[in-house]
């Protein structure tokens, strides 16, 4: 922070943020690292002299506890001790004095109050359901996940004082979970910032490009060390630019309802009962010095996968948790249990860990599918379960006549599946009613906050990352590559099965409707004992 005989005084981009007018609700600083993005926060409420109103409150607010302490916390004493204010060091307030009615020296701990507030998760949120924010001032918003900004920002952001603000100031840079959202608000609609945006129930939001350059205060030698760095970060850091490389991973990933977006638009969800008959999936990652994470999963006949339990130890032995992962076991019954490839390796042990598992559950424990590409080809699957959108539907083949000949001639000649394609040509796409085709009961935190998380990797040789990066908690995603590589090969080659879990679920309805049970057992014996599904003669006419 720069000081002239005890004056602040701002850079030229620093002086258009702090005169932004307050009928603009959200105003976003930043771009580039050194670009005096914390500063500006720091004194925005000094500037406007709202530290001197009692009842104004802002909350100057990071991810985490710990950024809080290396970095707000001394920034803060700089400047706000030279105003007479006080830190309470247990609930991280700084409180201001307030002048005395009386013309007296003043009332310490009495005035205007900045907070020094972080909300690592979600939930967080609701330590400030009581609170009347009138700046709110998220440090490094790219750090936070679009639910956190919104539900404070929307709900807590507010004013009963007419002389005082109800806005939000933050400041941030590429990259972090909250990159897609940040720069799909601010920046996309004029990424060299400066005009007004206009959103929904018209508030009004601005972003102001700054970089290291429009800071005259900065060390030149932090310059020649951003210079060092890989490329694209070095474009992400030292010149703000926000296309080069993406945050967010799973963007279309909803644990909450969002406004204007349909009801399916929801993967995280209220637990059910899921019936006995339903195929139920295990999958295991294991690690010792990582998670040991253990997922259950369930398949429905409408070609949907929820996931109703999870369990995860850190740093202990296959002989204490396999117990707890037996007792399930017992109750689900299920048709396969899985754990990752690396788990057949030889690790120099008379057996596998592969081996070792099997033998602690009394189960046979298959390997994951981990060849070369099933990292992406993995991420590329959650993508295509998570989706909540239908497919743009591809109009029927209407300029030709269906011709049988043709049809019998590509089976004969081209295989199965030209055949296929071409009889499908005719036939008008199903519409998607089970989307998403992934859903996780809200009783498994772990695998929520995971794929939340998941960040793509830095870009190599100036080729964009499709990997996703690897972080600690990355456990419950690779738990769910394998899941969802194991579901889809199902649906693909157990057809006739999937049939008959369908088929059972059709008797079940007939069940619900008539009441009959004498023709429900008869239909469900029928079923059992079925040995396939009969071939049904199709039809097709222009």
């Amino acid at each position: 922070m720069a000081f002239d005989k005890l004056e602040w005084k701002p850079t030229n981009k620093q002086a258009q943020f702090l005169s932004i007018p307050l009928s603009i609700k959200e105003a976003f600083y930043g771009g580039g690292a050194g670009s005096a993005k914390t500063d500006v926060l720091i004194v925005y409420a000094l500037v406007h002299k709202w530290h001197e109103n009692p009842r104004f409150k802002q909350v100057l607010m990071r991810r985490t506890y710990a950024d809080l302490k290396k970095e707000t916390v001394q920034r803060t004493r700089e400047l706000y001790t030279k105003f007479g204010a006080t830190l309470n060091q247990t609930d991280m307030i700084w409180t201001f004095p307030r002048e005395d009615q009386y013309g007296g020296q003043g009332l310490a701990n009495a005035g205007a109050t900045i907070f020094l507030g972080h909300c690592e998760n979600e939930n967080d949120v609701h330590n400030y359901d009581s609170m009347e924010i009138n700046l709110f001032s998220p440090d490094e918003i790219t750090l936070l996940t679009e639910f956190i900004y919104l539900y404070i920002g929307f709900t807590r952001v507010r004013t009963s004082d007419k002389t005082l603000p109800a806005i939000i100031r933050t400041a941030g840079m590429p990259g972090g979970p909250g990159h897609s959202f940040t720069k799909k608000r601010f920046v996309t609609p004029y990424p060299a910032g400066g005009k007004l945006i206009v959103g929904r129930g018209n508030n009004k939001r601005i972003y102001i490009h700054a970089t290291l350059s429009d800071n005259p205060h900065i060390d030149p030698a932090y310059k020649q060390s951003l210079e060092a760095l890989p490329e694209a970060e070095k474009r992400a850091k030292l010149h703000g630019d926000w296309d080069a490389y993406q945050g967010q991973v799973f963007e279309e990933f909803r644990d909450r309802q969002y406004p204007d977006e349909p009801d399916n638009a929801l993967h995280v969800i209220e637990p059910f009962d899921t019936p006995a008959w339903w195929p139920k999936i295990v999958i295991i990652d294991w690690g010792f010095s990582a998670m040991n994470y253990v997922s259950y999963s369930a398949i429905s006949p409408d070609r949907r996968v929820y996931t109703y339990r999870e369990q995860g130890w850190l740093k202990t032995k296959i002989e204490e948790w396999a117990p707890a992962v037996i007792e399930f076991l017992e109750i689900d019954n299920p048709r396969i249990i899985r754990v990752c490839k690396s788990a057949g390796q030889d690790r120099g042990q008379e057996h596998t860990i592969q081996q070792q598992i099997s033998k602690a559950l009394g189960r046979n424990v298959e390997l994951s599918n981990n060849n070369k590409g099933s990292r992406v080809a993995g991420k590329m699957l959650i993508h295509e379960y998570l989706r909540w959108r239908e497919k743009p539907a591809i109009p029927v083949a209407e300029q030709l006549e269906y011709n049988d000949e043709y049809a019998r001639w590509l089976f004969r000649n081209r295989g199965m599946n030209e055949y296929k394609s071409y009889l499908n040509s005719f036939t008008p796409l199903e519409k998607e009613l089970n989307l998403p085709k992934w859903q996780i009961f809200n009783c498994c935190p772990l695998m929520v906050e995971s794929i939340k998380s998941c960040s793509y990797d830095k870009p190599k040789h100036n080729k964009s990352a499709e990997d996703v990066a690897e972080f600690e908690g990355d456990d419950p995603y690779d738990n769910a590559r394998y899941l969802l590589d194991y579901a889809d090969s199902f649906f693909a080659d157990a057809q006739n099965e999937f049939s008959k879990i369908q088929q059972q679920q059709f008797v079940i309805n007939q069940l619900s409707n008539s009441g009959d049970f004498t023709a429900f057992y008869r239909n469900m014996r029928t079923v059992e004992s079925s040995s396939g599904v009969k071939m049904i003669s199709r039809f097709h006419r222009r």
